[in-house]
């Protein structure tokens, strides 16, 4: 039975644990400075901010510490709908999202999950409209990355 689950274990890990789906970087701002350039840039190129998520301000009114985190979630109906006419179950994943936070050692760091990845994992083949939204998530993270 030890056999068995080590390989299960294993064989789990090369299947789902290989690759790293969130692309990173760093932005020379603070958290919240770097959440509300892009929140302008996404205002600016007309996308709806569906909701911005201060994690760490709601861990504090719970009395919890964590360092600065914000999620912010974006997108456009006319870019996200046809994604889901395509495969109805991937809205799990929309809107968009990048998560800003405040690593151990003190820098600012901007991730997501390219929506290219996404797809995959829902075995969605919209290409076209999959590359169009992966070049944008890529825009607006080289944009706050500088």
């Amino acid at each position: 039975m030890k056999k068995f689950l080590l390989i299960a274990a294993l064989f789990a890990s090369f299947v789902f644990g290989g690759e790293k789906m969130l692309v990173t970087g760093f932005s020379p701002l603070e958290v919240g400075e770097t959440s509300t350039k892009l929140q302008n840039i996404l205002n600016e190129k007309g996308l709806k901010i569906f909701g911005v998520f201060e994690h760490s301000k709601l861990a504090k009114e719970a009395g919890l510490q964590m360092s600065d985190t914000v999620v912010v979630a974006f997108g456009a109906p006319k870019a996200g709908t046809p994604l889901m006419q395509c495969e109805p179950s991937i809205a799990l994943e929309l809107p968009l999202k990048m998560v800003i936070y405040k690593n151990k050692d003190g820098k600012t760091v901007v991730a997501y999950d390219d929506i290219k990845n996404i797809a995959k994992r829902y075995d969605v083949n919209c290409d076209e409209v999959i590359a169009k939204l992966s070049a944008a998530q890529a825009n607006f993270f080289k944009a706050i990355t500088k």
